[in-house]
């Protein structure tokens, strides 16, 4: 069965939480053939942290759902995680029966196949540097005023700048 991609762009991201872990995820549409670069993990220049993991994909495809839709024939984007060969993908989707039996449906689709894709970069948060920098601008800020102020003080006659 061919599985056509029912809208072509790319659509706004979602955020979700997978292995304590926080996530902008958002799809595009494509071929493997035509993205190879993005079939990967972050660290390897990718941008699908599932890649490599059939149970990372399947928890990106529970986290997600259809918040992002359904272009792949009433399925969600896919979530690819393996090459088989040279020309089938494996991956996982989010495909919830009417009875919810098996929401999850992971299988293989041509390499070659215009399909929309998922794809995830973690959420960035702020670290402690920036109040780190704050707080001694803070300090720095009130030696200065204090020097100021003695330097002020009637009578004292001397510059302490």
């Amino acid at each position: 069965m061919a599985v056509g991609a029912l809208a072509t762009g790319q659509a706004q991201a979602i955020s979700v939480n997978v292995n304590d872990i926080d996530y902008d995820v958002t799809t595009f549409t494509g071929t493997y053939n035509d993205n190879i670069s993005k079939f990967a993990t972050a660290a390897n220049g990718g941008v699908m942290p599932w890649w490599g993991s059939n149970s990372l994909a399947t928890e990106f495809a529970s986290a997600v759902q259809y918040s992002l839709g359904s272009p792949n024939n009433h399925v969600s984007p896919f979530f690819g995680f393996y090459l088989y060969g040279t020309s089938t993908l494996v991956m996982c989707s989010w495909s919830a029966s009417a009875d919810d039996t098996w929401p999850i449906w992971c299988g293989g689709v041509g390499s070659h196949w215009v399909v929309t894709w998922a794809q995830a970069t973690t959420t960035s948060v702020p670290g402690p540097l920036p109040l780190f920098g704050v707080a001694a601008a803070l300090g720095y800020s009130r030696k200065l005023r204090k020097r100021i102020y003695r330097s002020t003080k009637a009578g004292s006659g001397t510059d302490c700048l």
